[in-house]
C-alpha cells in the first residue's frame, strides 16, 4: 500500500496500479490526530505490520503514528539534503529530539555516507542506520550518440560551444548563482560555452537578473520545469552541480549513466556519487572560479571527457542502479519480517 499526501496524476496512478499497489491519501497536514485516525483504519483492514516511511523529517510524529496504529516493524528513510550547525545545548536539544522521535523505528534509511554522518550527529543511534544509495533506471537512462547534434540543431549550438547543464529546483542549497557566475569566469576566459538549466523555483528570477548584470544572459538558458530532462542530459558535455550538503543528487547518477562528466561541488554525497578524476572533478563550494577551473580543464581535452563518460557509465552500473536499490530494500524488509 502506498499513502500519499495529495491525489497522484492519473498517469502515476495507473502505472502504480498495474504494478500492484494499492494507493490511499492521507494529507498529514490536517494535523496529527486526523492522521493517526485514517492510518489506523488502513492498518486494520489491511493487516498491515511494517511501514517504510519517506519523505518526513525524521524528527516528524510519523514513526510513534506508526506503532500507536499497531505497526511493528518501522523504516524511516532520510532523504533531506542540507546541513547540520547546531552547537551547544542547542546540540543537545536536537539530539533529544530525534532520539525520541526515532525510537519507535527499527531501522534508518540513510542514502548516502554523507546523510549517515548527518543521521548521527543529529542523534540517532548509528547501530539503527543502513546506507542504501538510490537507483537510476538504466534502460532509460543512457547515452545517445545522436542526443548532441539534435541537441545543438533545436537551439542553435555552435560546434565549437561546449553543452553544460544543471537539473534542479531552484532553492539557496543548490547554490544556482555559482553557476551563474562561472559563466562570466568561462567568458572572461573566451571559452565558448552554453549552459542549460532546467528547473524553476523562487530564486529564478534573481538568477536571470544576475545573468544580465554580469553580461552573461546568452550564455545561459532558462528551460523552467523539465519533466523529462533525459533528453538534456544525453545531449551534455559536461554536467554541473553547486550543492552544499546534497543528499544523494539522483539526477548527478542520471547525467552519468548518460555518460556525462561531473563538475560539482566538494560536499555532501558528491564525493561518493563521483569518483573525482576519473568520473568528474569537483571544486570547493561556492567557488565559481573553482568550477571554471575544472571546465576549463575539461574543455581543452575532449578525449578526458569521453573517457570520463565511459567510466560515469560503468560506475552507475555497478553501484547506482535500481534493481540494487530494490534488492536491498527488500533485504531490511526481510529482516522486519523475521
Amino acid at each position: 500500500m502506498l499513502v500519499f499526501a495529495e491525489p497522484l496524476r492519473p498517469h502515476i496512478h495507473a502505472r502504480l496500479q498495474a504494478g500492484g499497489a494499492v494507493i490511499r491519501v492521507i494529507n498529514y497536514g490536517r494535523g496529527v490526530v486526523h492522521y493517526y485516525r485514517e492510518l489506523r483504519k488502513l492498518v486494520k483492514a489491511f493487516s498491515i505490520t511494517a511501514a517504510h516511511i519517506v519523505f518526513f523529517d525524521y524528527f516528524s510524529a510519523l514513526p510513534w503514528i506508526a506503532r500507536l496504529c499497531g505497526i511493528r516493524g518501522v523504516i524511516y528513510e532520510m532523504q533531506n539534503s542540507g546541513e547540520l550547525h547546531a552547537r551547544s545545548w542547542k546540540k543537545a536539544l536536537l539530539r533529544l529530539r530525534t532520539w525520541v522521535m526515532t525510537y519507535p523505528t527499527a531501522r534508518v534509511i540513510a542514502i548516502s555516507e554523507f546523510v549517515k554522518k548527518q543521521l548521527v550527529t543529529a542523534g540517532v543511534p548509528e547501530d539503527k542506520i543502513v546506507v542504501r544509495y538510490l537507483g537510476v533506471n538504466t534502460e532509460r537512462f543512457r547515452p545517445d550518440p545522436q542526443a548532441r547534434r539534435q541537441w545543438a540543431d533545436r537551439f542553435s549550438v555552435r560546434p565549437d560551444e561546449l553543452i553544460l547543464s544543471t537539473v534542479s529546483y531552484l532553492r539557496p542549497f543548490k547554490h544556482p548563482e555559482v553557476l551563474v557566475r562561472t559563466c562570466r569566469e568561462l567568458a572572461a576566459r573566451r571559452i565558448p560555452a552554453r549552459l542549460f538549466v532546467a528547473g524553476d523555483g523562487d530564486m529564478l528570477s534573481d538568477l536571470k537578473r544576475l545573468g544580465e548584470q554580469l553580461g552573461v544572459a546568452d550564455r545561459i538558458c532558462w528551460l523552467g520545469n523539465v519533466a523529462e530532462p533525459k533528453a538534456l542530459l544525453q545531449a551534455s558535455d559536461i554536467f554541473l552541480l553547486a550543492s552544499v550538503g546534497e543528499a544523494f543528487g539522483l539526477v548527478l547518477a542520471e547525467a552519468m549513466a548518460c555518460g556525462v562528466p561531473i563538475v560539482g561541488s566538494r560536499s555532501g554525497s558528491l564525493t561518493e556519487v563521483v569518483e573525482e578524476e576519473r568520473t568528474g572533478l569537483l571544486a570547493p563550494p561556492h567557488d565559481a572560479a573553482g568550477f571554471a577551473d575544472s571546465i576549463e580543464h575539461l574543455a581543452q581535452d575532449g578525449r578526458l571527457r569521453q573517457e570520463m563518460g565511459h567510466r560515469a557509465v560503468e560506475r552507475v552500473r555497478q553501484n547506482f542502479t535500481v534493481d540494487r536499490d530494490v534488492e536491498r530494500t527488500l533485504d531490511m524488509y526481510a529482516l522486519l519480517g523475521g
